[in-house]
């Protein structure tokens, strides 16, 4: 039984209906202009020990102290461990290994990779091909934040990144060495077996990107173990990875609100938050998300993670498949939601600008929504539609905003004090939202 906190979604809901205050560079990253070269500020900033320590064991330190000029793009020590290199690993591994690592993330020149325009392709010293674009205001490499453009160093540009700039042989690969997507590779090879050959499929040349459920996910999907996984008939297995997997190498930053089709042939929705530094903003949460059918995925989880056929991004769930139709649809034809369907509707005549059936209608908008079944509304006090109707529309449109949230948000989950408050329909995607059925009203 799934859980809903009333906290949470207040919090969340204040996010959506209230502007935001102004921004300000962050300030760890608000460094003043730069006498000392690379190896200086990534020895003097501990956000960097494992690079420090990479360059330490591969001897290239003497390369970052020099006089020659490089753009450099600096992982932080949490990018390392999404990418599966925390320093217990570095530490195991042979040099030569590490001294790629370090040089796929130098390229030679001083680059001003604010005048690169949206896209540009570079090689870096470790003969990796890296793409470094601008949207917007916010620069990016291989799809990971830059958390700083340009900082100037004495030998060139110093670039704080959240992604390792790292690539594996296949796909295959990339599943077989990540020991957090042990029941994944069970998985494959289990499909294999069935009527497409997924294992020959993520080896091959044709490139795809891979969204690759994590064990948790599998776990929480009803799978328990690895023998569990085993059992299942592998068609079934290969009709769940076909919805995770989408032709051609997309990085995050490929994925905005336009739906995408799957290689099973239904689509995948997706939103996006781009990161917004402020007063609060610490280098954990100054981070680009990215929601796949409501489900994070993005900079601060493991993504954007190279082979030479495609990219794999991490996810902590399943991906649900969807319905076809819109959420305001979806909620007129349950014959459990009618009172909230006069709810929605009566509560639309409160204010012009939020019509609230036109806003769940709408093919370029995107909500989560909790819907209250009919036990739930007559728990709070509506007998029946007539008496949503006698209510107070901007009662209800009050109401209303506490169950919408801006994008799709799959399983907020905890409780409101020391009450549960069930979901009897969790995370059904539509066209345009997501769609929670619970028990209970949340009031201001």
């Amino acid at each position: 039984m799934k859980k809903i906190t009333k906290t949470i979604l207040y919090a969340i809901t204040a996010f959506i209906f209230i502007n935001l205050a102004s921004c300000k560079k962050l300030s760890s990253f608000d460094y003043p202009p730069a006498t000392g070269s690379a190896f200086d500020i990534i020895s003097a900033d501990n956000n960097f020990s494992n690079f420090k320590y990479a360059v330490d064991k591969t001897g290239l330190g003497d390369l970052l102290k020099g006089k020659d000029e490089y753009t450099i793009f600096v992982p932080t020590n949490a990018a390392f461990i999404n990418a599966g290199y925390p320093l217990a690993t570095l530490q195991t591994m042979l040099s030569a290994d590490v001294a790629i690592i370090v040089k796929n993330h130098i390229v030679a020149g001083k680059i001003d990779i604010k005048t690169l325009g949206n896209k540009q392709v570079e090689t870096t010293l470790g003969g990796l091909v890296i793409t470094v674009q601008n949207i917007g205001n916010l620069s990016y490499v291989n799809g990971g934040d830059i958390l700083n453009v340009n900082q100037t160093i004495s030998n060139g540009f110093l670039n704080t990144t959240n992604t390792v700039l790292v690539s594996k042989p296949t796909l295959t690969d990339a599943v077989n060495g990540n020991s957090q997507l042990t029941f994944l590779a069970a998985a494959i090879a289990r499909a294999s077996t069935g009527s497409t050959n997924f294992t020959n499929l993520l080896s091959g040349n044709t490139p795809y990107t891979l969204f690759a459920p994590s064990n948790n996910a599998f776990i929480d999907g009803g799978y328990a173990s690895i023998a569990a996984i085993n059992l299942v008939a592998p068609d079934v297995l290969g009709n769940i990875l076909k919805y995770h997997l989408i032709a051609g190498t997309k990085f995050t930053t490929a994925f905005d609100s336009v739906p995408v089709i799957a290689y099973n042939g239904n689509p995948v929705y997706f939103d996006n938050t781009p990161r917004v530094v402020t007063l609060a903003t610490t280098i954990a949460t100054n981070v680009s998300l990215w929601y796949a059918n409501g489900i994070n995925f993005g900079n601060n989880t493991p993504s954007n993670l190279v082979a030479a056929n495609g990219v794999m991004h991490v996810i902590p769930r399943l991906l649900p498949t969807p319905v076809v139709t819109n959420t305001f649809d979806r909620i007129k034809a349950d014959a459990n939601l009618t009172m909230f369907l006069a709810l929605i509707q009566k509560a639309g005549t409160a204010d012009p600008v939020w019509n609230f059936a036109a806003l769940l209608s709408d093919p370029a908008k995107s909500y989560t929504v909790f819907a209250v079944n009919n036990t739930g509304l007559t728990a709070a006090g509506y007998a029946n539609v007539a008496a949503i109707n006698a209510e107070n529309p901007a009662v209800l449109a009050a109401i209303l905003k506490l169950h919408m949230i801006n994008k799709r948000l799959n399983n907020i989950n905890i409780a409101d004090n020391a009450t549960s408050i069930p979901v009897t329909t969790p995370n059904v995607v539509t066209t345009n939202g997501l769609l929670n059925i619970i028990g209970t009203v949340l009031k201001p």
